[in-house]
């Protein structure tokens, strides 16, 4: 998608960058397609929740070396049996893409209000 997000309620997505919320979690997954070697990292609702925070405070930042920026929030790499990366590998152009989308309440959406709660919808 080209500087368009999603239609999916649980879906976003922005130049590249891809987020989902899964119900049975419950959590998030993060992943840019362009890092295939990474693949995509979990993140739990509250580490999403400070991180999208963080991001619109302007006190989120990522680690940049060249053109790579590395982001660290997987805080549920090792939950499970598969083991998942901790970190997201991107490029500065998709990270401030990104950025301005979060900070336009782009990404809003992917976590439900009652996400916390038992009584969460199924997301089919």
């Amino acid at each position: 998608m080209t500087g368009q997000k999603s239609i999916l309620p649980t879906v976003g997505a922005y130049n590249g960058l891809e987020v989902e919320y899964q119900a049975r979690g419950p959590m998030v997954y993060v992943r840019d397609p362009d890092d295939a070697a990474n693949g995509f990292i979990r993140v739990s609702v509250g580490r999403w929740t400070r991180f999208i925070a963080a991001i619109k405070a302007d006190a989120f930042t990522p680690q940049q070396e060249g053109e790579e920026v590395t982001v660290t929030i997987g805080d549920m790499a090792h939950f499970g049996i598969v083991q998942f990366s901790s970190h997201l590998v991107t490029t500065p152009n998709t990270w401030e893409i990104f950025t301005k989308a979060v900070k336009g309440g782009e990404f809003d959406h992917i976590v439900p209000l009652n996400a916390g709660s038992s009584s969460m919808p199924r997301i089919r």
